[in-house]
């Protein structure tokens, strides 16, 4: 058996327990390489680029992983996958976040081949400002709208933690998967509501248990985060409960931007 497989579809769940009854986690994206650390029929113990272990089925993954040289970062909600460079049959849906080994030309992007297959997309990337918290903000946009999933990773459906931790993922920063650990984070330093910048991340105690929730700033007194769904809103809309009540942290992630 190898050490290392790949996901081969749009997204792979991964569960608490071998079992499809059992607690969904987490996800893996399609062409994320995954660390095999145990097998149980066609079940696979796995570890994640951050480090995150739990359980996936033999379907969503293939022994067939190419070449990582050259990679393809997905940052728009999702991109069309076909079969061939005409471009009429298609395929998958990659989504946001995804980093996708490629074979490149000016017209268009061929994948290496995954489970024996290449997939072609246009290459047609979104300009976006080159500032580190504009990007966050920009691709957090291109998400607004996508439905709560406890464990989701992906535009399918996000969980809270998911969604800050695929933000930042898509302009080269890795933070740990849940909100009670990225709290943690020694890079970031508290700063005051006041002093908040754009980009900046939120954490929120919403029950008087610790840490539940995490945003990112939006700026202008909001947040953008999943709460029910990825949307932007006041941290002093009262609707629900006041976020600005329940904030528990506010940190700058000047140290993880260099600045």
């Amino acid at each position: 058996m190898s050490s290392k497989l790949i996901v081969k579809t749009a997204y792979a769940n991964i569960y608490s327990e071998p079992k499809f009854s059992s607690q969904l986690v987490t996800q893996a994206l399609f062409s994320e390489v995954l660390d095999i650390i145990s097998s149980k029929g066609d079940w696979f113990e796995v570890s994640q680029w951050d480090g995150y272990v739990g359980y996936t089925h033999r379907f969503y993954l293939s022994d067939n992983v190419p070449n990582q040289e050259n990679k393809f970062l997905v940052t728009d909600r999702f991109i069309s996958l076909y079969d061939s460079s005409d471009f009429d049959n298609l395929m998958m849906l990659a989504p946001f976040g995804a980093d996708i080994p490629v074979i490149s030309n000016d017209k268009y992007h061929m994948t290496e081949s995954i489970n024996n297959e290449n997939y072609f997309f246009m290459n047609n990337t979104s300009l976006v400002e080159n500032n580190s918290r504009n990007k966050i903000l920009e691709h957090s946009k291109n998400l607004i709208g996508s439905p709560y999933l406890w464990g989701g990773k992906t535009p399918f459906g996000y969980d809270c933690s998911g969604f800050v931790q695929q933000v930042f993922k898509s302009i080269n920063i890795s933070l740990q998967r849940d909100t009670s650990e990225q709290i943690k984070d020694k890079r970031m330093n508290s700063v005051d509501i006041e002093s908040a910048d754009i980009g900046d991340i939120i954490f929120f105690d919403m029950e008087g248990n610790g840490v539940d929730h995490v945003g990112i700033w939006y700026g202008e007194g909001q947040v953008i985060h999943c709460g029910g769904e990825v949307k932007i809103q006041s941290i002093d809309d009262d609707s629900h409960k006041r976020l600005r009540d329940c904030i528990l942290d506010v940190k700058s992630i000047g140290k993880l931007l260099d600045e």
